[in-house]
């Protein structure tokens, strides 16, 4: 308790800076078409794979994307493809989308730094090792789950040179990663290729309909023409859904990474959960670890949505510091939420969100790993970043129309966007074409929150 109310007084991890993509640059289209099936907003895991999804099937696509293709936390996340103590309700998705992401490489024609790794998350006593068989009894059977626990000795084999004592581990074979500055990018020159439009600093102001229906939008270079609108914006799709009078709502949190390169050469191929720090073995043979702590801004929505909120709070409690930045509260609380289209927005104005690296915690996570597995030690620094994450009240993402607009549909929310990415953009462009999905999107439908169902939070 101590530690989150010093975090949430300092400030500090809460404020945004000058937005810099790490992502490799991708090469997009000039020209704007003047008619399309479907626009996709959002240049992330999410809006590239719904991209790709559709132009495959022959729908004629744009991707607009107000600054650079995975500029925002597509190209900052750990890189893992996987569904560690996740709940069971998200086992279908992530199974699917661990199938795509098998296939990805071939479908594109690119590299996305997909690798077969495996996930162990190591287990310091028998309280963990229980906690860990209780959720394996939960989610055995459920569709891509192949985890099981090992033994301290097996633990100590997929993760060598460690020092620690732990009980063991629970690993799953199946669970992989993927280079986050390749992934999205590649993606997006995949559907690039197959036809789509994939238009770069070019932000959504807004939509035109026509007979109450959706029938076209106006980006800041001019008007695209279509039938339906995947809206899969992140940490915007929230603003952007408030501006055509939609509550869509959503809380975020901020998590940092660091890239080393250690010298040793009896280093683990296998990602792992350890004490405090994970860590995942890149394709040139660095790692990116990161601190398990992040912060979550204190924002107006926040403040508006705080007593629906609580579920969330209460569960993520050990896992997110809140914080309040003032500059950052102030600039969120006088951000407009309605302009006329002949303006420059707000998408406009932050073409890159990004905020400052929480380096305290990550030189703390760096620690820790030292002392658990001394070949980290003396370890070359190479970057530290940040990235925004968003989430909504159940920590479910949104998968779904939006009945009070047709042709507008929602692919936000994902926590977890890389590990969803494929499977939530194959779903929406089955929801855009009228086809079944390979999985129930019950669970991920807008009207959940508006419904008077019960939220319940779920890992």
């Amino acid at each position: 308790m101590a530690k989150s109310l010093f975090a949430a007084l300092s400030g500090h991890g809460g404020k945004v800076v000058p937005g810099v993509s790490r992502a490799r640059p991708v090469t997009g289209d000039v020209d704007l078409p003047s008619q399309v099936d479907v626009v996709v907003i959002g240049g992330g895991y999410v809006g590239v794979c719904a991209a790709l999804s559709l132009v495959s099937r022959g729908v004629r696509v744009a991707l607009c994307e107000k600054g650079v293709i995975a500029g925002e936390a597509s190209g900052r996340s750990l890189g893992w493809i996987d569904s560690q103590f996740l709940d069971p309700a998200k086992m279908e998705l992530i199974g699917r989308s661990k199938e795509l992401w098998a296939g990805m490489n071939a479908a594109v024609d690119a590299e996305t730094g997909y690798r077969r790794c495996g996930v162990v998350s190591l287990l310091p006593d028998d309280g963990a090792r229980a906690f860990a068989e209780d959720w394996l009894d939960k989610v055995r059977g459920r569709r891509g789950v192949d985890a099981r626990i090992v033994s301290a000795a097996e633990a100590a084999a997929l993760t060598p040179g460690g020092t620690a004592s732990f009980v063991g581990g629970l690993y799953q074979p199946s669970d992989a990663c993927a280079e986050p500055v390749l992934a999205a990018p590649a993606i997006a020159e995949g559907a690039r290729r197959k036809g789509a439009a994939i238009l770069q600093n070019c932000a959504v102001r807004g939509v035109e309909t026509s007979g109450g229906a959706i029938s076209g939008v106006v980006t800041e270079r001019g008007r695209i023409g279509c039938q339906a609108v995947v809206l899969a914006g992140g940490y915007w799709s929230s603003l952007f859904a408030r501006s055509l009078g939609i509550d869509l709502p959503q809380f975020q949190a901020n998590a940092s990474m660091m890239s080393i390169r250690p010298t040793g050469d009896d280093l683990p191929e296998t990602s792992a959960w350890g004490n405090g720090y994970v860590w995942r073995r890149q394709l040139d043979g660095s790692y990116t670890i990161g601190a398990i702590n992040g912060v979550s801004p204190v924002t107006p929505d926040s403040v508006r949505h705080l007593f629906r909120l609580l579920p969330a709070i209460r569960a993520m409690w050990n896992e997110v510091d809140p914080v309040f930045n003032l500059n950052t509260f102030w600039n969120d609380l006088m951000r407009p939420t309605r302009w006329r289209m002949d303006e420059v927005t707000p998408f406009e104005r932050n073409r890159i969100l990004m905020p400052e690296t929480r380096q305290g915690y990550l030189d703390q996570a760096r620690r820790r790993l030292e002392n658990d597995f001394p070949g980290f030690s003396g370890a070359q620094a190479l970057e530290s970043w940040a990235g925004v994450l968003v989430t909504t009240l159940d920590n479910m993402p949104v998968l779904s129309a939006v009945p009070s607009l047709p042709g507008l549909f929602l692919g936000t929310g994902f926590y977890y966007g890389l590990t969803m990415g494929p499977a939530a953009g194959e779903a929406l462009a089955d929801l855009v074409m009228g086809q079944t999905p390979q999985f129930d999107l019950h669970d991920y439908r807008f009207q959940r929150f508006s419904d008077g169902s019960k939220l319940v939070f779920r890992t």
